[in-house]
């Protein structure tokens, strides 16, 4: 936190800087003033958390200095250091927004009081800034705002980490150990967010993976080579110590971008990499250039990949005779497969064994663990007539729920969690079962909706018409409403009341 005092008297000045540094607090003193007028200027120029200021001052007295620096660095806390004689400016000092009183001579359990109260006031602030952008920034990702509505960090530089869990562990319990992971990062991010100038989100994509983003002022760049390293380095060790026999985790980060708009659209690129995962070494934090080197580079082992993530979706949803195909498609691909590329293949056995069954040797010949592959799908079949109602029982639930909340910021993982499954399992089987993704048919019931309204209500705004569809800002609707009718909201109202004339 950035500190400035403001005393005329050098004594006041110097004391209360050596009180500061002995309450062993992360307090950075980066300016002194003995005027109003110095102290409008060094808050210009370093933007504090916080500032002491007396009240009597030569040039500009400390409520004055206060009243203009104000506008130029709102997010200080003004503490006032007053004599007793000083408490008539009390009501002044309030109605700008002072903190805290401190009477001259400054005591040790008052400052370090004083303190306490107004880190806790900051880092509250900080808490809020930041649900706010994880909030925006979730609910732009599931279409319903535009970048327009984070303005606040428009500026700001981004960068994100695309989390993805495999295991072949039950739903609940995966679901229970995502819902355990994602809140040990959470809580990290949540005691390092320290400034302002930082912003973190953690948020559900809308085929059920994690994203974690980083979002920071470019003044604040350099700080954020240590914080991102140190972030990375927590991810990592957390990745390490959730993996077992059973479960693996894999993070990639993507690269710094200007725009909210350009890293989501990376993030979805390293989505559709992610599949790469199953023939790298596990639980492990790649970077977006290591996944693309194989796109670019070494296209069987891409395409091998990406059979063995359609293979643990066919099998983790219960569909016999996809599997089957790809199992076929498996083994033809790792038949052509160059030998000394072989050793990729042992990381998809391991793959394997985290998110289908822990039977595969990585001794054993490719003919043997297809043939077990084989034999796990056959057991698929009995159990599959009651699964597959089990499932549409589940989808018709998830179906009356959007129904019912169109209007509302719906997000795909609290859906999941209120089912006791993973957002990919629940992604994967609404797709399958309704025949469009889970986001489709939530703009599906919107639209619909949304001609009801224009129909029925013919006098209603648009405006109004989208906010009770759940969008933000009549822009945004009307952008979705045309790519989704083929015409604006107002030409559709038209249209039917010209077929009625």
């Amino acid at each position: 936190m950035k500190v400035i005092i403001a005393d005329d008297e050098m004594l006041v000045r110097t004391t209360l800087s050596t009180m500061l540094h002995d309450l062993h607090i992360d307090l950075d003193i980066v300016g002194e003033a003995s005027n109003g007028e110095e102290l409008i200027e060094l808050t210009q120029l370093h933007q504090p958390q916080l500032a002491f200021v007396d009240i009597r001052m030569p040039k500009i007295n400390g409520l004055e200095a206060i009243r203009t620096a104000r506008e130029q660095s709102p997010q200080t806390r003004w503490v006032i250091l007053s004599g007793s004689s000083d408490f008539k400016y009390a009501h002044d000092a309030i109605r700008l927004g002072v903190k805290n009183y401190l009477l001259k001579p400054v005591d040790h359990p008052s400052l370090s009081s004083c303190v306490a109260e107004i880190i806790e006031d900051y880092n509250q602030d900080l808490l809020k800034l930041n649900d706010e952008f994880e909030f925006l920034t979730s609910s732009y990702v599931w279409g319903n705002r535009t970048a327009e509505d984070l303005r606040e960090v428009q500026s700001f530089q981004l960068s994100g980490i695309l989390i993805c869990m495999d295991s072949s562990l039950s739903e609940s319990t995966k679901m229970q150990l995502i819902n355990k992971w994602l809140k040990e990062i959470h809580n990290y991010m949540r005691r390092t967010l320290t400034h302002k100038e930082i912003r973190y989100a953690k948020i559900t994509l809308r085929n059920g993976d994690y994203a974690i983003i980083t979002a920071w002022s470019p003044s604040y760049s350099a700080s954020m080579t240590n914080i991102r390293s140190e972030l990375a380095s927590f991810i990592k060790l957390k990745m390490s110590e959730y993996q077992s026999d059973y479960i693996s985790i894999t993070a990639v980060q993507s690269e710094t971008w200007h725009t909210l708009e350009d890293l989501i659209q990376q993030i979805s690129t390293l989505q559709l990499l992610s599949p790469l995962r199953a023939i790298l070494p596990h639980s492990k934090l790649w970077s977006m250039n290591d996944f693309i080197f194989y796109e670019n580079n070494d296209k069987p082992l891409l395409e091998i990949s990406q059979t063995a993530d359609r293979i643990v979706t066919f099998y983790q949803s219960n569909d016999y005779l996809s599997y089957k195909k790809e199992v076929g498609m498996l083994e033809r691909q790792l038949t052509s497969l160059q030998t000394h590329k072989h050793k990729a293949i042992h990381n998809l056995y391991e793959h394997f064994n985290h998110t289908i069954k822990r039977v595969f040797n990585p001794d054993d010949t490719v003919n043997v663990w297809i043939n077990k592959l084989l034999e796990l799908g056959e057991k698929l079949l009995p159990a599959s007539a009651n699964k597959d109602q089990a499932n549409q029982d589940l989808i018709n639930h998830v179906i009356r729920h959007i129904e019912q909340h169109y209007m509302d910021d719906i997000g795909i993982h609290q859906l999941a969690t209120q089912f006791h499954i993973t957002p990919n399992y629940l992604s994967t089987l609404f797709s399958k079962r309704s025949g469009v993704t889970f986001s489709k048919y939530i703009t599906q019931v919107r639209m619909n909706k949304a001609e009801e309204l224009l129909i029925g209500s013919p006098h209603m705004k648009i405006l109004d018409v989208a906010q009770q569809l759940g969008y933000y800002s009549s822009s945004h609707f009307i952008k979705i409403f045309s790519e989704y009718h083929g015409c604006s909201p107002l030409q559709f109202r038209d249209k039917f009341q010209e077929k009625r004339g």
